[in-house]
């Protein structure tokens, strides 16, 4: 009998994180194979939340398959059921039903959550209430009521809420579920390989663009899946400071972040436009924003958002010598049915199989915890230093290493 994998998804619209995690599940993508993705798992259910517009003829002239598909992100256009009548996969109007495939005990091997996109509210401090924790309470509820435990992957942060993020991993932890979470972007590995020992590592930087938690959450677990392999591992962080507009070039005139950190970080990027950075990112409807981090040990984190400027992800180094090393996101670009999420999926399949998450839990939940605190602090405390003994979360990173390709 085939592993099988129910999928729970909060919408499933062309280029959603639902369509290009489900569907290239569903048929093999051309060059997935090189990336070390081929499935031998089978999504035998699939649970949508929100159909936009109920449920639409599919225009004359779209092909569903990943590999003719029109790169061409709508979330106006559900294509749940279509993908779902073409590919032989059951839709349940219930998350019980999906993991139960019409039975009345757990019938699945595993369990897929992508809370990613969707009509839901925004709260007062810029989150989108994804109901990431209340759909993983439901798969718990149905863990408990059957007798049985299977793996979880939660795609992304793991909640807007950071008591709902302690709950999920608290939880996890207790029934002993092999928990999978977080971003694409720290799997798909970088560019240039970095290569430092962890103890050198004195400070480290993020550069990201298109927003403060929905790609801040992104540049976050990037540069936390390179600091956490410092010297002793992670220690928790014990304070950070919030800048936007402005008051982002003044922090940074005054040293909160070092400049020849951030130069070399900058200088990795390969989507950087012409002229000032500064005046590219004021013609941005997005202002810029910065976190700073002070960890307990000493290391100094730092994320600034640059959109208008670039359009990447870019991880940055010091080290106590004083180098500074950088390398971009390896994405591959939003082409190939947005490859990088080939990388993901060979990684939540790896995971499914061996019930091993390649990464800690803890990472996740202080990312999750952080970007979460940053939102706030933006809101309520902008540049003051505000102490955060809720992230001091210990842990060591684990002996996990991306593939990186080459180009």
């Amino acid at each position: 009998m085939p592993f099988r994998i129910a999928a729970l998804c909060t919408q499933y619209f062309p280029y959603s994180h639902a369509d290009v995690i489900i569907t290239r599940w569903l048929e093999q993508v051309q060059n997935d194979p090189r990336l070390g993705f081929v499935p031998c798992t089978k999504i035998a259910s699939l649970w949508v939340m929100q159909h936009p517009q109920g449920d639409p003829p599919i225009p004359v002239g779209f092909d569903l398959s990943p590999n003719h598909r029109e790169e061409r992100f709508v979330p106006t256009f559900d294509i749940s059921r279509a993908v779902a009548l073409k590919y032989g996969v059951p839709i349940f109007d219930t998350i019980r039903g999906a993991m139960a495939l019409g039975t009345g005990q757990l019938a699945v091997d595993a369990v897929l959550l992508i809370g990613e996109h969707g009509d839901f509210p925004t709260n007062d401090y810029g989150q989108k209430q994804y109901p990431r924790k209340e759909l993983f309470d439901e798969v718990v509820a149905v863990f408990r009521a059957m007798g049985k435990i299977v793996p979880v992957f939660c795609d992304k942060h793991l909640s807007w809420n950071i008591e709902w993020a302690q709950q999920m991993v608290s939880t996890a932890q207790q029934m002993g579920i092999p928990f999978f979470a977080g971003s694409n972007v720290p799997i798909s590995g970088t560019r240039h390989e970095l290569r430092m020992d962890g103890e050198d590592i004195a400070e480290s930087m993020g550069l990201y663009y298109a927003g403060g938690e929905v790609y801040g959450t992104h540049s976050i677990e990037f540069v936390q899946s390179l600091a956490e392999k410092r010297g002793g591992g992670e220690s928790g962080i014990m304070a950070i400071r919030a800048y936007e507009g402005e008051a982002v070039w003044e922090a940074m005139d005054r040293g909160e972040w070092s400049r020849d950190l951030f130069e070399t970080t900058l200088a990795a990027a390969t989507t950087a436009q012409t002229g000032d950075f500064r005046e590219n990112c004021r013609r941005s409807t997005l202002a810029p924003v910065a976190l700073v981090c002070e960890h307990i040990d000493g290391h100094k984190q730092s994320h600034i958002m640059l959109d208008g400027h670039i359009a990447e992800f870019i991880v940055g180094a010091k080290l106590r010598g004083g180098e500074c090393r950088a390398s971009t996101a390896n994405m591959g670009g939003l082409n190939d049915f947005v490859v990088n999420f080939a990388h993901l999926d060979r990684e939540i399949q790896k995971s499914f199989l061996t019930s091993q998450p390649p990464i800690a839990i803890e990472r996740v939940l202080l990312s999750s915890m952080l970007v979460a605190t940053f939102m706030r602090a933006l809101k309520d405390a902008p540049g003051q230093r505000v102490t955060t003994p809720h992230l001091v979360v210990p842990y060591r990173g684990l002996p996990y290493l991306p593939v990186r390709v080459k180009e």
